[in-house]
């Protein structure tokens, strides 16, 4: 049986997107760091190792950005399965009080009935 918890895909989402937040914050000091040293040949190495990194970060944050786009869309699917199977529980529901409230002709079945035994 497939289940989703609505509250933890949420909460895991938030937890994505706090992630995201930090790592721009991140990615924006190593660049403050870059632009200021860069100037200056003698750390030509630690600037392009330093740039490496900020590549690298930036294509973690894609990939959580990613992550959260999947969990927000699955969360947006589930949500709409679960109000759709509703709906028709509510539809099958209506159907059958309906249903119920007919008339049913016997007529039929009393002729086909020859006799009854009770013990």
């Amino acid at each position: 049986m497939f289940t989703v918890a609505i509250r933890a895909l949420a909460e895991s989402s938030q937890e994505l997107q706090q992630m995201v937040r930090k790592l721009n914050q991140q990615i924006q000091e190593v660049e403050g760091i870059v632009s200021s040293i860069r100037r200056l040949s003698s750390y030509d190495d630690v600037v392009r190792s330093l740039r490496g990194h900020i590549k690298k970060m930036n294509t973690e944050k894609r990939r959580l950005m990613e992550m959260m786009a999947a969990l927000n869309q699955i969360q947006k699917i589930y949500l709409q399965s679960e109000r759709r199977i509703t709906d028709y529980g509510d539809q099958v529901r209506k159907a059958n009080h309906y249903r119920s409230m007919d008339v049913v002709n016997l007529r039929g079945i009393r002729n086909n009935i020859r006799a009854y035994q009770i013990r």
